[in-house]
């Protein structure tokens, strides 16, 4: 007999419904309270329990299904997986409205396993907001504020100028020397040491630290952040255990930087008196502080010395593959640039910041290259750290908040034929054009969160570009048969986007362009540090 068919069965089920009801009411009542009435942002239809986990966009390149969300339903969609809201911001208008007139509230980063899988607790990026992420930021920005941000562009010339010697030398070689290019000129500013070569183990280093991270998918993060267990899996473990050896490749890396990279700078403070560079400053900050307190700025120096490093050396790299990878689908652009410099630089020396106002095409080159190929498709999420309310919608505390930025970026509305490599969209009357959304305002994220370095890596790339244009014409790789091999625009999965199938090469303008570059050289002579 069953339980319903029991004198008492009915009760029982009776009581156990009214009891679910009651509790259904004060749910309802609770929520309405916390709401005020106000709805959810909107977005597809969620189910109980899982909510959006089966009708969220594809987990690889999920910028893509972003757009074609907002595009369905607005600039905010909200989504909500297992429980974890989500609220995709579609457009720049509701980024700075959310991101930047809200920070106090939308200043907080979600926590990840992921991050201490990949030894990342040291990058203030990933810190949850608060007073120890304070004292981060504070010490880089006091490194990278804009005036203090010219005194390292003697370094970033010089820099530059070796970085095109190597590629006379080597000009099939131009990804190699990207990277060598970058890596030198922060390892140089940050912690006063000098890559000579591709062949530096400070660029694996740099290759090897965010690999597990640009490259888990989110799928990856869910299943660790609601099944955390899964991180003690062994290795050989189907799919996901190739996910965990991702991550934990980084942590060597990330320990390498944090203490045998700083304890060697600190060395090279003793032996190079009157030698600037960043480490040298925090340190002399650390003697400044009460003793209670100075191991504490140490760590912190340590921290901040690292992700100063390792960011500059990694995100602006990708820009200029990007770059590379533009010119050769673009000649007609590097026809105009190099008219420019030719008009503005002359045959006799090479360009210089100085030259800046004055390089208008440049300028724009640097803004459509960060808009083309930017780094950060989804940028890095926010999370709010309290109920807040946005247009009018509820946004519940603890909602991870994505801002589209690829699709702003592509959005044929702010950016005519947004596939296109065309630096004119930012020029009007031989002037940059006010009108048109800098892409910086995008690229380099947004409110308290925003990227205390982005002033190093705009000069860097300015340098680099106008560096490279006016000496060099950069072409498509040859195949076998000495044919040009076609290249196209593609972007590599991942929180940090690469060029997939990156290749190209250059060669001189004429005999006198390559003397420029030697005499640009203190000894005056190309001497090849790989042979």
């Amino acid at each position: 007999m069953s339980l319903a068919e029991q004198p008492w069965g009915a009760v029982v089920i009776g009581y156990i419904l009214l009891f679910l009801l009651v509790l259904y009411l004060r749910s309802a009542q609770d929520w309405y309270a916390r709401t005020r009435g106000r709805p959810l942002p909107p977005g597809p239809k969620r189910l109980p329990i899982v909510g959006n986990l089966f009708n969220s966009p594809s987990a690889w390149k999920p910028w893509e299904g972003f757009r074609e969300l907002t595009e369905k339903y607005g600039d905010m969609v909200y989504l909500e997986v297992l429980g974890k809201p989500m609220l995709i911001l579609g457009s720049p208008s509701v980024m700075f409205e959310c991101l930047d007139k809200h920070s106090a509230v939308t200043s907080d980063r979600a926590p990840s396993p992921m991050i201490p899988l990949a030894g990342q607790e040291c990058n203030f990026g990933f810190m949850r907001y608060g007073e120890w992420w304070r004292r981060h930021r504070r010490a880089l920005w006091r490194q990278f504020h804009p005036d203090a941000a010219r005194k390292y562009w003697p370094t970033q010339r010089a820099i530059t100028h070796k970085f095109l010697a190597k590629l006379l030398e080597r000009p099939t070689d131009c990804q190699a020397l990207i990277r060598y290019c970058f890596v030198a000129s922060m390892f140089k500013t940050t912690y006063g040491a000098d890559v000579v070569d591709v062949q530096d183990a400070r660029i694996a280093i740099i290759e090897t630290l965010f690999l597990g991270l640009r490259e888990c998918t989110i799928s990856v993060q869910f299943m660790l952040e609601y099944l955390p267990v899964l991180r003690f899996l062994p290795f050989w473990t189907p799919w996901i255990g190739e996910q965990l050896r991702r991550l934990n490749a980084s942590k060597e890396p990330s320990r390498h930087m944090v203490e045998d990279e700083f304890d060697e700078a600190k060395t090279r403070i003793e032996e190079r008196q009157g030698e600037s560079f960043i480490v040298s400053q925090l340190v002399s900050r650390i003697a400044e502080a009460e003793e209670n307190a100075q191991k504490e700025e140490e760590q912190i120096a340590r921290n901040v010395a690292a992700v100063a490093a390792e960011a500059g050396a990694d995100t602006t790299f990708s820009t200029t593959e990007g770059f590379f990878l533009a010119m050769c689908l673009y000649p007609e652009v590097q026809h105009k640039a190099r008219a420019e410099l030719d008009a503005v630089v002359g045959p006799n020396r090479l360009p210089e910041f100085s030259d800046r106002p004055s390089l208008v095409y440049i300028e724009a080159i640097v803004k459509e290259s960060l808009r083309w190929h930017n780094v950060a498709p989804l940028g890095i999420a926010h999370n709010t750290i309290a109920d807040d309310e946005l247009r009018g919608y509820f946004i519940p505390a603890g909602t991870n908040l994505v801002p589209s930025v690829w699709a702003c970026l592509h959005d044929p509305e702010i950016y005519p034929e947004p596939d296109r490599f065309y630096p004119e969209r930012f020029i009007k009357d031989g002037k940059l054009n006010p009108e048109v959304l800098d892409p910086a305002t995008l690229v380099f994220g947004f409110g308290r969160r925003i990227c205390p370095g982005r002033y190093f890596a705009d000069a860097g790339l300015f340098i680099l570009i106008a560096s490279v244009l006016h000496v060099f014409e950069i072409l498509p790789p040859l195949d076998e048969h000495g044919k040009p091999i076609k290249l196209e625009h593609v972007q590599s999965h991942g929180l940090l986007s690469y060029a997939e199938n990156f290749g190209c090469m250059v060669k001189p303008r004429s005999a006198d362009a390559a003397a420029l570059i030697l005499d640009s050289l203190p000894e005056k002579t190309l001497i090849s540090e790989e042979k």
